[in-house]
């Protein structure tokens, strides 16, 4: 469904955010958030459990994006789902609009609105995304836009995928709170988006790009907000400058200049957008569409027709950027965790056959189970994830396990080799062949001249069974896929 609609009068805005327009102002203030409870231990926390919540988000909304750019790059998408609204509201609130039937696979529900009654059944606010929902309860129970990528962050640390990035290192905490607070509180083109009168769009212009001219100035030496690292407050930063590059400079007026004519936030910019985890969550149509065709920004913005802007052109967003040379460790844009979790010791064969099983078998298992989107995709990520923590550990190992090919080498070959010929097109898990790493690529091809390694699979025949048992209503015609060539 689509709820691009007649245009409405701008009492439609006025009506949408009628509870934090300020009488003594006139300006519309921040909202306050009622699902507020901190994760952790104790009867007053949330308890952190893997398969209990749910992080629904919607791709136009810049504090959703952090969420779910956080979640992905820590791989606690493993342990929360996530779920999606269409980026188009209707007069009661965000809809499950991509999902069949409208209705999120896992909640049950049509309106994000329905979970906000169920945590609290006298709500009467306006339903926001990010929400992290209880899908024992189906409740909301905690919906800060701003920390809770910090949650995740500190709070889900044991359940941080392996060699997860430090977002949020202990040694400049301080210096990251900050900087995230000051890009939050002045990065703000809404000052200028939701004015009401002249006054209060000439002063948030000014502040704004005060701001940027700031942090042009900050950006000049050093990579990211803090250094060399990307953290918290580069999360922060990022999901406001591509706002600002796709819509906010057309729509919102704060067009002194363009993001273009900033050459240290434009590199950055376009740096950060090319990062795994940012990459994929953000949505650049999406982003378009939810400020220019959300019928209470129409009407505020007096786009009667419900006309898109025809630009900007975004190819340039993958360009390279040169911006590796401010750094002191121009190969990685993240510092990494200490892991001492046994399951990545990675120091016998038994608890390696463990760490294959825990990292890319049950993903695997599960993608083909997948029955709605973000699920395909979060296991498809995990998959990814496995890709390149093995790709990473075979650059300084032979095997596996050192020198001396094991039961775990056997499994791992035999996966990958069922990845690109059958994974890969039955499971749509499509993100890459293990050729296209070049370390799991020198493995393969090493692996394939090691006596019973070679022999103990045929792909070929394992490829055509794999299609054979498909039923009628996935191959129809019962068509047999003959590629790829073997390699």
């Amino acid at each position: 469904m689509s709820y691009i609609v007649p245009f409405q009068s701008v009492a439609l805005f006025e009506n949408t955010f009628r509870r934090q327009i300020n009488k003594a102002t006139g300006k519309i203030d921040q909202r306050k958030f009622v699902f507020d409870k901190l994760f952790g231990s104790g009867e007053d926390r949330l308890p952190v459990e893997a398969d209990r919540y749910r992080l629904i988000w919607m791709p136009g909304c810049p504090h959703s994006n952090k969420a779910v750019i956080t979640l992905r790059l820590l791989g606690i998408d493993r342990v929360i789902s996530i779920g999606e609204c269409g980026v188009l509201r209707d007069p009661r609130g965000w809809v499950f609009s991509e999902d069949i039937g409208e209705v999120d696979p896992v909640l049950k529900i049509h309106y994000l609105d329905d979970a906000y009654l169920k945590g609290d059944p006298a709500f009467t606010g306006r339903s926001t995304v990010p929400s992290i929902v209880d899908v024992t309860s189906g409740k909301v129970v905690q919906n800060d836009p701003v920390n809770i990528p910090k949650y995740l962050a500190t709070d889900w640390k044991k359940f941080h995928k392996e060699n997860a990035p430090d977002l949020y290192p202990e040694a400049i905490r301080s210096e990251i709170d900050e900087w995230s607070d000051y890009i939050n509180k002045e990065v703000n083109a809404y000052g200028c988006g939701f004015a009401r009168d002249q006054q209060t769009y000439d002063e948030a212009f000014e502040s704004y790009f005060a701001s940027l001219d700031t942090l042009e100035k900050r950006l000049a030496d050093r990579r990211f907000v803090n250094g060399d690292y990307i953290t918290l407050s580069d999360i922060h930063l990022f999901v406001a400058l591509i706002r600002f590059h796709i819509n906010y400079h057309l729509v919102f007026g704060v067009n002194r200049k363009r993001l273009e004519d900033y050459p240290n936030l434009w590199g950055y910019t376009r740096d950060i957008y090319q990062t795994p985890g940012f990459y994929e969550y953000t949505k650049l149509e999406w982003i378009k569409k939810h400020y220019q065709l959300s019928p209470h920004m129409r009407a505020k913005l007096g786009n009667v027709h419900g006309l898109l802007g025809t630009g900007p052109d975004n190819r340039a967003l993958l360009l390279p950027t040169g911006r590796e040379a401010l750094s002191s460790d121009p190969e990685n844009k993240f510092t990494y965790q200490q892991e001492h979790r046994p399951l990545f010791a990675h120091n016998d064969v038994r608890t390696e056959l463990e760490y294959l099983d825990y990292a890319l078998l049950t993903p695997i298992a599960k993608a083909s189970k997948a029955e709605f989107q973000t699920e395909l995709d979060r296991w498809a990520h995990q998959e990814e994830d496995a890709f390149m923590e093995l790709d990473r550990r075979l650059s300084s190992r032979r095997f596996l396990l050192g020198d001396k090919v094991t039961e775990a080498d056997k499994l791992l070959y035999q996966t990958l080799l069922r990845h690109d010929h059958i994974y890969y097109y039955i499971y749509k898990l499509n993100f890459a062949k293990s050729f296209d790493y070049p370390n799991l690529a020198r493995y393969e091809a090493e692996l394939s001249k090691e006596e019973g390694i070679a022999s103990s699979i045929d792909i070929v025949k394992e490829r055509e069974q794999a299609y054979q048992s498909l039923d009628d209503d996935r191959d129809p015609y019962h068509l047999v896929f003959r590629g790829p060539e073997i390699r």
